[in-house]
């Protein structure tokens, strides 16, 4: 007789904490620049202006 295969889980995705917000009706501090800031961006200024950053590299990678 075959016996069945019971799994356990979550049924939806919960969150381990709340996400981190900076304030609303942020300005980018470049002058001339009037773009509104997202309340989750923690920089001072917007991506146009912001210094660009090298992507996180994830994953193995083989030894030499």
């Amino acid at each position: 007789m075959a016996q069945g295969i019971n799994l356990t889980g979550k049924s939806h995705y919960e969150a381990s904490r709340a996400n981190k917000q900076y304030g609303g009706d942020r300005l980018c501090v470049t002058e001339g620049c009037k773009t509104t800031l997202s309340k989750y961006n923690s920089d001072d200024k917007c991506f146009l202006h912001a210094p660009k950053k090298q992507g996180r590299v994830r994953g193995w990678k083989q030894p030499k």
